[in-house]
């Protein structure tokens, strides 16, 4: 068995300095993405400290987004967390082959992701996809 990097299964590593020194990693499904973090973006992350990975899809960081997006029009009853952020594992993955069968388990929709936090020109809120 192989240790378990997630660069061998689509994802990339984020540029993205931390206190917990936590890797963190966006699903590479577009040639717009670089490793650039971009917290408005949604798509499919996972951190990881040593073995114990976490996985979610939708925004990176809802506090960070609901800043970068607090002069918008929104409705009033958004919820970013409840609406653009969906935790899909939290485990431990010791191996390559493991993750493997987690990442296939979890199904991600090649044809929906990622997508954009952003404005229209009247200062709306809307998501479109990247």
């Amino acid at each position: 068995m192989s240790d378990f990097k997630p660069e061998k299964h689509n994802f990339i590593l984020l540029k993205h300095e931390n206190p917990w020194g936590l890797d963190f990693y966006e699903l590479n499904n577009s040639a717009k993405l670089d490793g650039e973090l971009n917290f408005l973006r949604m798509n499919v992350y996972l951190s990881k400290d040593g073995e114990f990975v976490t996985i979610w899809n939708g925004l990176f960081d809802v506090t960070f987004a609901e800043m970068k997006l607090e002069d918008l029009k929104k409705p009033k009853d958004i919820n970013l967390t409840e609406q653009y952020r969906q935790d899909l594992f939290r485990g431990y993955i010791t191996s390559s082959e493991e993750a493997h069968v987690i990442l296939n388990a979890l199904h991600f929709d090649m044809t929906s992701l990622p997508q954009i936090l952003t404005s229209d020109e009247n200062n709306n809120l809307i998501c479109k996809p990247i």
